[in-house]
Order: C-alpha cells, then sequence, then structure tokens
C-alpha cells in the first residue's frame, strides 16, 4: 500500500512538473506572438509610409525639382533632331544578316 502511495505521489509530482513547463512553454510562445504581432503592425506601418512616398517621388513637379538639383535643364525644340524611321530598319536588316552568319 506504501509503494503504490509513493508512485501517485510521483506520478503527481511528475504531472506537475509538466504542467509547469507546458505554462511555461505557452507564456514564451505568446510572448513571441506579441512580438511577431508588434513587428508586423511595425513593418506595415512603414510600408505605408513608403507607398506614399513613391507616390510622392514620382510627382512630376517632385522630378523636375530633383532633375533641376542635379543640373538637367529642360529640351526645347529646336535641339531635337529626329533620325529617319529607315535609320531603324536598316540596323535590324544588317544585324540580321549578321546573325545568320
Amino acid at each position: 500500500m506504501r509503494a503504490l502511495a509513493i508512485v501517485l505521489a510521483l506520478l503527481l509530482a511528475a504531472a506537475a512538473l509538466s504542467l509547469v513547463t507546458a505554462q511555461h512553454r505557452s507564456r514564451g510562445l505568446f510572448v513571441d506572438l506579441e512580438r511577431a504581432q508588434q513587428q508586423a503592425r511595425t513593418l506595415e506601418a512603414e510600408g505605408d509610409r513608403l507607398r506614399i512616398e513613391r507616390g510622392r517621388l514620382s510627382q512630376p513637379a517632385h522630378v523636375e525639382a530633383a532633375a533641376r538639383q542635379l543640373g538637367l535643364k529642360p529640351v526645347d525644340g529646336k535641339s531635337v533632331v529626329f533620325l529617319p524611321a529607315q535609320g531603324a530598319g536598316a540596323g535590324a536588316t544588317a544585324s540580321k544578316t549578321e546573325a545568320g552568319r
């Protein structure tokens, strides 16, 4: 009878230790989950901020201002040279001929 009581006491102690270990793991996983959710919220806010910034930076006025800061100037119509359409076709024909060799 005494041996049975000792075995039951050991089983009870093992069950209690298992319960404490499971609760500790559960709390650790909860903390990890909270950190991951906070990081997800932070990354989502950063993504929203970057989307807004991308939209602002892609505005023509901003691109023009950045180009002026780099020393670029708008092109006037007098300095633009248009090549004839035949030149593009001749180059393509020459490329095909060289590729066939």
